[in-house]
Order: C-alpha cells, then sequence, then structure tokens
C-alpha cells in the first residue's frame, strides 16, 4: 500500500526529528569588526530580543595556532580581540546562551593585512624585530646587594648588568615597569614601579644609585618585596607578569627560605645571580624551579657581562610564559589527550579520552555541526568523566568535536576530532504530485506521563508531517485526537480542507493530562473517527499514527487488532519512554565533605548499559554530567560549593533507551581548613609579630598557641576571625619558639598552621669612645663593651676631609684597638659597631686625629719610624729638599 508506506516512513523520519526539537535561544546580530592596529580588532555586535546570562567567543587561527574561548555578561555588546598576528585568518563565533542551552554560533572571517590602513610603517618593521616578545607586559623588580663585602667598585659592575637587561624591554606605563631596592642591613627602596615611565630616565636613575653597605640580611630584604614593593600602591599590577632578580655576593645573615616562598607565592618568578662566594644552596632556596633556569653563579663581578645574555634570555622566556598563564586569567590547563569516537549512529556519538593531567573541575564538550543552522551541542562533565555518549545529534551531519579540561572559568588547548552521524537508514518520501490517498488518523497521548516539554515536540512532529501531505476532500484528509484517561477528538477529518488550518490547529490544541488509558483510545478510534459522519471515505486507505510513551493503564492488544481487522495500517511512534526500562533504586549519600559527597544506587535492569548522574545546585546552576560503566553503582562528585544543596539524578541507559531518573538531594558541609603562609616580623627581644593568610571559609575564631622549644610554659590567645596578625608578648629574649595557629568554625577547630620564630638576641652599641695615644701615624680608640653577645667589633676610619674608608674588625672580647698606617695631621671620623650572630647594633661615632710631624723644631711631612733606628723626613723649611737622619736611639 502505497500510502500507507509513505505514512510509515514519515512516521520513522519524523519520530527520529521528534527528539532533537526544542526551543532555542536566539543568537546575537549584526557582528562588525573593526581593526585598531596590528594586533588589535574591536569586535561588536547586538543583543538577542530574548533574555540570556551570557555570551561565548571561541577565536581559532586557520594556522593551526591556539584557540581562545571566553565568555562575556550579557550586558556587553562590543570586546576587543587582542594578541593577534597580522596575515592571520582568524575564524571567530559568537553565541548567546541562557541557563539551559546555548544558541546557534554566528560566524565571522578577520585578518589584520601587513600595510593595512591605520598602520604606520615603522610599527610593522619594528614588530620584525628579535626582542623580548612580550616586553610591554611585566613588572620587573631587582634586589640588590649593598652590604659591605660588594665594595664600592664592584658595585658598578652590578649596575651595568641592570642598564642591559632592562635595555631588552620597552618601558613604560602600560609596558614594562622596573624598581630597584638595595639592602644590606636595613632595605631601602632606590625607587618603585611607578616612578619611571622613560627609558632614558630609567637607565640614569639606574647609573645614580648610591651604594649603601651593611651586613647581608637578604631574606629580610625579599619580605620587604612582598610587604612594600609587589604592592598597588608601589606600581605592581594586577594581571600583569611580575619578575624579581636577586643579586647578592655572600650569604645571607638571616633566613631566606620562608621570605622567598612568599615572594614565590604571591606569584613573582624569581631569579638569583650569586657572585664570589654567594651559598648555593641559598640561591637555589630563593629563585623558582627549574634552578636550571633561575639560579646563576659567576667567580667576580666583572664575570657578570659573560652570562648577562644568558640572564637576559631566561628572564624573557619566564616573562613569556607568566603572560601565557595569564591570558585566561588563570594557570595553563594541560588539554585531555586521545580523543576516540565509537558507536556512532544516526543521532549519537560515543566519545572516549584519556584525562588532563592538571588538577582539573572537569570537562567541557562541544559538537559543532559543519553545516548552517545546524546545533551545536555544549555539554559540561565531572573531572572523573573520560566518556560519554552524546545523543540528539543530527543524522548524517559532520560534526567538528572539541573537549576542554577546565579548571574553573579556564579552559585548556582543545583537543579535536571530526566524525560524522550516520544516515538514518529508511529514506523515502511522499513527494507532491504523487497520487495518494488515504484517511490519516493522529492518535496522541497526552497523558501526564507525556509532560509538557515532550508535549511541545509532539506538536513540532505533527507539524513538519503535516507538511508533507497534500490536504484535501480527494487527497489526503488529516484528524487529531488526544486521549489520556478518555479520548478527546480534536478535529475530525472532514473538518479541515487546507494544510494552514490544520498547522493552525495542530500549535494550539491543548496538553489535558490524566492516566493513559490507550486501548480505549484505539477502540474510539475505530467507533468514532472511522465513521462515514465524520469524513472517512469508503475505498479510501485508513492510517492511524500512534504516538505515545508506551505506559498504558489498560489492556490495548484486543483493541489494536480490532482496528487491523476494520483494515487501519498502524504505526507507533515512541516518545520518551516509550519501553518501560528499569531504573536504578535506593539513592544513598556518603562521604560528604565540603566539596565532595559519593552517591551509591542498586543497579536497574540487567540489560543497563551504563548510568548517567547529572547534578547541579538544586536552585539555579550549570548541569554536571558523569557517565559510569554498568559494573558501578557509586560515584564520587568533586569540585562543589561548600554549604550547598545539590540537586542530583542517576539514570540508567540502555541501547536504545534511557529509565527514568532515581532523583536525590545533599548538601555539602562547610569548609574547614588550615591558615596559610605563616609570617613572623617584628622581632624585638621581647616579641615578635605572627601573620598568615586566612583559613579558607567562615572561620569564627583563631587560637595562637606558642612555647619556647627548650620547654617552658605553653600559652595561648585568642583573635577575631578578621584579624591577620598578632603580636605575641613577654617573651623570653634569644629565644626560639613554636607557634601554632588554629581557626576555630562553628563545627569545631580546623587544622593547625605551625612554624617557628626567635627573638632578637640581646644588641646594642658600644659606649663612651675614646681617643688616646696619638702619634703622627697611628692613634688607640677604646669603649665601653656593648650589651649581649658580641662576636665582633667593626671599625670604620675615613679622613674628615675627604678619601678612602678603611674597616677592621677585632674580637667581641676587646675593647680597643690602636689604628696604624695614618696620616699626619689629619682628623678622622671614627665609628665602632657591635656585631651579633644576628646582624650589627647601633654605630658608635667619634674623631680623632694624629699629631704633625716635628724634627729639632722643624715641621716635617711623610714622617716614618724605624728606618734603622734614625728618623727620616722631608723638611718644608727649604725650598729645596733637606734630608734629616736623627737617631732615634742615641747611644
Amino acid at each position: 500500500m502505497k500510502t500507507a508506506l509513505c505514512s510509515a516512513v514519515a512516521a520513522l523520519c519524523a519520530a527520529a526529528f521528534l527528539s532533537s526539537i526544542e526551543a532555542e535561544v536566539n543568537p546575537p546580530s549584526d557582528l562588525n569588526f573593526t581593526i585598531i592596529d596590528e594586533r588589535n580588532v574591536q569586535m561588536s555586535w547586538k543583543r538577542p530580543p530574548d533574555p540570556i546570562v551570557g555570551y561565548r567567543i571561541t577565536v581559532v587561527p586557520t594556522n593551526d595556532g591556539p584557540t581562545k574561548e571566553f565568555t562575556l555578561s550579557p550586558s556587553t555588546t562590543q570586546t576587543v580581540l587582542s594578541d593577534l598576528i597580522a596575515d592571520i585568518e582568524y575564524v571567530v563565533s559568537i553565541a548567546s546562551y541562557d541557563e539551559r542551552e546555548e544558541s546557534l554560533p554566528v560566524f565571522g572571517q578577520l585578518t589584520i593585512q601587513t600595510g593595512g590602513p591605520g598602520i604606520p610603517d615603522e610599527k610593522k618593521v619594528e614588530a620584525q624585530l628579535q626582542r623580548c616578545s612580550i616586553s610591554a607586559m611585566t613588572d620587573l623588580v631587582f634586589l640588590v646587594d649593598g652590604s659591605w663585602s660588594v665594595g664600592r667598585n664592584n658595585f658598578g659592575y652590578i649596575l651595568d648588568f641592570m642598564v642591559a637587561l632592562v635595555s631588552a624591554f620597552d618601558i613604560g606605563e602600560d609596558k614594562t615597569r622596573v624598581g630597584v631596592v638595595q639592602y644590606s642591613s636595613d632595605t631601602r627602596t632606590e625607587f618603585n614601579l611607578n616612578q619611571y615611565f622613560r627609558r632614558r630616565d630609567l637607565i640614569d636613575a639606574i647609573k645614580r644609585i648610591p651604594y649603601k653597605g651593611g651586613n647581608t640580611m637578604t631574606g629580610e630584604a625579599i619580605d620587604y618585596l612582598v610587604q612594600n614593593t609587589f604592592t598597588e600602591s608601589a606600581g605592581a599590577r594586577k594581571g600583569f607578569p611580575k619578575v624579581a632578580i636577586v643579586i647578592t655576593d655572600g650569604k645571607a645573615q638571616d633566613e631566606v627560605e620562608i621570605p622567598a616562598r612568599e615572594l614565590r607565592n604571591i606569584g613573582v618568578e624569581v631569579f638569583s645571580l650569586g657572585i664570589k662566594a654567594a651559598d648555593a644552596k641559598e640561591l637555589k632556596l630563593i629563585a623558582s624551579q627549574p634552578s636550571l633556569k633561575h639560579v646563576f653563579n659567576v667567580a667576580n663581578f666583572d664575570g657578570i657581562v659573560d652570562i648577562q645574555n644568558e640572564i637576559i634570555l631566561q628572564v624573557c622566556s619566564g616573562v613569556d610564559e607568566q603572560l601565557g598563564e595569564l591570558v585566561s586569567g588563570e594557570e595553563v590547563v594541560e588539554p585531555p589527550s586521545n580523543l576516540v569516537a565509537t558507536q556512532i549512529s544516526s543521532k549519537s556519538i560515543r566519545i572516549t579520552w584519556d584525562p588532563s593531567t592538571s588538577q582539573i573541575t572537569g570537562y567541557r564538550l562541544q559538537f559543532i555541526p559543519m553545516m548552517a543552522g545546524g546545533k551545536q551541542h555544549v555539554l559540561s562533565v565531572g573531572p572523573q568523566t573520560t566518556a560519554l555518549n552524546v545523543k540528539d545529534l543530527s543524522p548524517d551531519t559532520e560534526y567538528q568535536i572539541n573537549v576542554y579540561a577546565m579548571k574553573g572559568l579556564t579552559p585548556s588547548e582543545p583537543i579535536t576530532i571530526m566524525e560524522k552521524t550516520q544516515q538514518v537508514k529508511v529514506q523515502v518520501e511522499c513527494s507532491r504530485g504523487v497520487d495518494v490517498k488515504a484517511d490519516v488518523v493522529f492518535l496522541v497521548d497526552g497523558s501526564y506521563s507525556i509532560g509538557i516539554a515532550n508535549f511541545v515536540k509532539v506538536r513540532a512532529f505533527l507539524e513538519v508531517l503535516v507538511k508533507s501531505f497534500e490536504i484535501s476532500p480527494r487527497k489526503v484528509q488529516i484528524s487529531l485526537v488526544q486521549y489520556s484517561r478518555d479520548p478527546h477528538m480534536e478535529f475530525s477529518l472532514n473538518r479541515y480542507n487546507r494544510v494552514e488550518d490544520i498547522i493552525q490547529a495542530i500549535n494550539t490544541f491543548p496538553y489535558r493530562g490524566g492516566s493513559t488509558n490507550t486501548g480505549k483510545a484505539m477502540t474510539y478510534v475505530r467507533e468514532k473517527v472511522f465513521v462515514t459522519s465524520k469524513g472517512s471515505r469508503p475505498n479510501v486507505p485508513r492510517v492511524m499514527i500512534l504516538i505515545t510513551d508506551g505506559k498504558s493503564s489498560d489492556a490495548f492488544k484486543e483493541p489494536a487488532i480490532k482496528l487491523r481487522d476494520a483494515d487501519v495500517e498502524i504505526f507507533a511512534v515512541g516518545v520518551k519512554d516509550a519501553v518501560p526500562y528499569v531504573p536504578a533504586r535506593n539513592m544513598v549519600f556518603s562521604n560528604v565533605t565540603s566539596d565532595s559527597f559519593k552517591v551509591s544506587w542498586s543497579a536497574a535492569g540487567s540489560e543497563v548499559l551504563s548510568y548517567l548522574i547529572k547534578y547541579k545546585v538544586a536552585v539555579g546552576g550549570e548541569e554536571f554530567i558523569v557517565s559510569v560503566p554498568a559494573s558501578s553503582t557509586s560515584s564520587v562528585l568533586t569540585n562543589l560549593l561548600p554549604e550547598t544543596t545539590y540537586a542530583v539524578s542517576v539514570i540508567s541507559e540502555y541501547e536504545d533507551g534511557d529509565g527514568p531518573p532515581l532523583d536525590g538531594e545533599e548538601t555539602t558541609l562547610e569548609v574547614k581548613g588550615a591558615p596559610r603562609n605563616l609570617r613572623i616580623t617584628d622581632e624585638t627581644t621581647d616579641s615578635f609579630v605572627v601573620g598568615w593568610t586566612p583559613a579558607p571559609g567562615n572561620v569564627l575564631r583563631y587560637r595562637l598557641v606558642y612555647r619556647p622549644l627548650t620547654g617552658g610554659e605553653r600559652r595561648q590567645v585568642t583573635v577575631s576571625a578578621n584579624e591577620r596578625s598578632t603580636t605575641l608578648q613577654n617573651l623570653i629574649q634569644d629565644t626560639r619558639y613554636e607557634v601554632s595557629v588554629i581557626p576555630e568554625y562553628q563545627s569545631g577547630p580546623g587544622n593547625s598552621l605551625t612554624g617557628y620564630a626567635k627573638t632578637d638576641e640581646v644588641r646594642g652599641n658600644p659606649r663612651n669612645l675614646r681617643v688616646s695615644d696619638a702619634t703622627t701615624s697611628t692613634m688607640k680608640l677604646s669603649w665601653g663593651a656593648a650589651p649581649g653577645k658580641v662576636q665582633q667589633y667593626f671599625i670604620t676610619y675615613t679622613p674628615v676631609a675627604g678619601g678612602e674608608t678603611k674597616e677592621v674588625t677585632v674580637r667581641g672580647d676587646t675593647t680597643s684597638k690602636v689604628l696604624k698606617g695614618l696620616d699626619q695631621a689629619t682628623r678622622y671620623a671614627l665609628t665602632v659597631s657591635a656585631l651579633y650572630a644576628s646582624g650589627a647594633g647601633e654605630a658608635l661615632s667619634g674623631e680623632g686625629e694624629t699629631l704633625e710631624g716635628l724634627i729639632n723644631g722643624v715641621k716635617v711631612s711623610h714622617p716614618f719610624e724605624n728606618f734603622q733606628g734614625f728618623y727620616y723626613a722631608e723638611t718644608e723649611k727649604c725650598s729645596g729638599t733637606i734630608f734629616v737622619l736623627e737617631n732615634k736611639h742615641p747611644v
């Protein structure tokens, strides 16, 4: 029967189409591009009329370069596409999305041509020069050792190196910023990142930096960078690469490991340059990893020039890598690998992949049809899922399949394959012009089990099917019956003679709801619809197309037989659960934490292939999917929000359909954890400041517990939750303490953060500087002892009128020193400092003067002693030179 065959084929083809019909989000319109310069393009569009929650933009270069994808808020109608490459063609797509789905993408193509409008020639030439590729985007700070051991002359080599390094970058307020900090016993900012924005001014400022002198307190200086230099007030910028270069010539006199870790923790890439006796282990503790790229050492200051090109290369490379990580606002996420498509049908493709090596929050899947008007499918799955059967695809359609690893909102580069769905096996059309006559009745299941969403799809299906027939009293007549508990004729066979009227009736007939009495409805069709009074024609083929989910509440076998005996050809189209698949049962939640819980269930039917776990925040939120094999009856859902209720559904998947969902809800616990980054600062002989980075979650208060490591009273203090530091007082001098910071929550204490601190030893300065026994070339210094455990006294002496500063050290149990080799009749500025294990005390200052040289009443210059027992001098009495020998010890 030709008419019946056409009807059957139409029903089968439309059934494949039925489940893919959904209300789609409208895309944006009027996509436009405007070239700004050789690397940037402004992109604009018009917002769609319906409500959306955002836009998704994808930029794909045709040279196999990296794809960029980002999202924007719904109020945005323009953005700047940056860091593009001239003469490369880009395919740009934008799609709008709401809380449930995404629109079809709107595509555009753009190319920034070399020598295009608005791009000056000098810019084109400059772009081809070999240089640091991202020189316009970094905050660079030098931390320079200015201690006594460096020496004034050697300090010049350090300044020359700094000039060479900054010359490799473009300097500017929106490009590279440079700051310099010099340290010794204390730390001094020479200039901050926001002081010099022109290369010439910057180089001049570097060359003018004065040599400081003092001890080598490297750890304190590194902490100074954290607290004072890499800050917004000092010119550091959010979202820019950050680099510190630490230059030292000796071993630090304080702890460097913790401050260096703090510096790296705030996102600073640290390089260390050691000179002369610098400690190799210490340089590695200071620098970032790997050490091979971040640690450098030379034997002498003049050897810096031999390795400065290698240092510049590594610094430029490091900044380049940082910028790549900052493009998405997050660290680089490693993509998945080995994407494979299997089990390909006309409407579904199963894909598998190997997991990302990064710590991720999930995967995002894109199925992009390579045909105009095709629907793009975007799915999010959990981090433990590495296989998924994607359904509701279009038949005979090639898809670009992208899988991204996601860390929050940050995607990896995609792994991509192309795959095509199969054709529908039966493809026969009832074309107009064919002499087809039939009375066709649509018997539509309108029971509650269908659901309003599927009922909308049924209407769309009927509209497509009706358009394939030629409607007239001599050709095809259509009737529509909806049934649930009772059947209801929406319109009879002889009601409408035009296809437009039938479509109008289909789009307006109501969803009635109720139970599902299919047998009763079939009897109604036979007795009340296929009758002459309702338009049924003699000797014209009769066709009934049943659209149902298969869940009949009464017996329908006998009524179906009677219909066929009345020469009615019956075709059935299944909707939703047309075959009653066994669902999973007995959902149980366990192992609940602040960001995860385990969901378990009893197994479904023996034919189940796999289980889908769908979960989302119970009130709104994006839905995530996890797929597990049939052998598993549990899954741990991770990366959840704390103190949040999640709606969870477990769906059993069979070869040709899904079972009904098993639903439940679970609420995660509050966040409990430990504070981070313990910092000890402002040490005195009886106190120090303890600082920390806050613990996660809703902390009620912090409790600090501390005691001397050598034994003693254990004490504790409590501070409010918004405090980030506190001062511990009344401590024992020169004593090492164990300190623990414990967060307290509503449900009890979190994990503690423990570290160590030490009070300062008693330090001071010597007293009562006295000068005695002066001669023409010597003088004796004496002083009162400084308090505490003095290791050495450090003495400097400098001619007041100007000249070289000299220095000498003596043992800590000594309180006098004869200075020799002085100039006669010269006044000296003198300092004496006490050196302790923990640093230097304040200097005691004074002055002393050597005697004039007189021999036999004659004023002499340059006298010296011990020339075989005689004085020897040059007189100033006459214009010539008179040599005088006088017996020092007359016989």
